[in-house]
């Protein structure tokens, strides 16, 4: 599997194989720092496991594409590399978010809009925020719990409740305007459903 996404990394950006190698290590060493986050015993993955899944993301390919580009001396192509990939995520993720059903409370943008409020959010500023969480799950959707694997994307965004958006949003909130601390207590005090 890593030697073949390898070998497609080498071809497609044109890099010398040693390199890509050379950051391949470098992106397993990222991976792996992060799969000691407590935020992944919480919704039940060893960190072999959460490294393991990591590996058929579209964010590891991406991540091991730049880390190679990087290491070529090819920071521009880097960054757009990246950020490519984040486009591809956020329109996933918005078409996710427009095919929820109606009922759901992430379809609901007046039921959003009262949960802003309440956090002292303008409604710009909520939209904001809410494209962000909708990303944020998006992007945590391969880590799903065990008993959530047979739902796509949609089904977990249609899944929020009104306690976890409103955690999801006191957590964006907050790392937006740099309080770190307060973030990193939210995410704590989040229920698994939120995440």
């Amino acid at each position: 599997m890593l030697k073949d996404l390898c070998a497609n990394v080498v071809s497609r950006l044109s890099l010398r194989p040693t390199t890509v190698e050379a950051a391949l290590l470098v992106t397993l060493h990222h991976f792996s720092g992060e799969s000691r986050n407590p935020a992944v015993a919480h919704i039940g993955l060893t960190p072999d496991q959460y490294v393991l899944r990591s590996l058929s993301t579209p964010r590891f390919e991406a991540t091991l594409a730049s880390a190679a580009l990087n290491a070529e001396g090819r920071e521009a192509d880097a960054r757009l590399n990246w950020e490519a990939f984040v486009q591809r995520e956020q329109e996933a993720a918005r078409l996710a978010h427009e095919t929820i059903a109606n009922t759901a409370l992430l379809a609901d943008i007046d039921a959003i809009y009262r949960i802003g409020r309440q956090l002292g959010l303008c409604d710009e500023c909520t939209d904001q925020v809410v494209s962000g969480v909708v990303l944020t799950l998006a992007l945590g959707y391969p880590y799903r719990l065990a008993d959530q694997q047979h739902l796509s994307l949609t089904d977990l965004l249609a899944q929020v409740t009104t306690e976890g958006l409103t955690e999801l949003l006191r957590h964006a909130a907050h790392s937006a305007t740099g309080r770190t601390e307060e973030a990193a207590a939210t995410l704590r005090r989040m229920p698994r459903a939120a995440r």
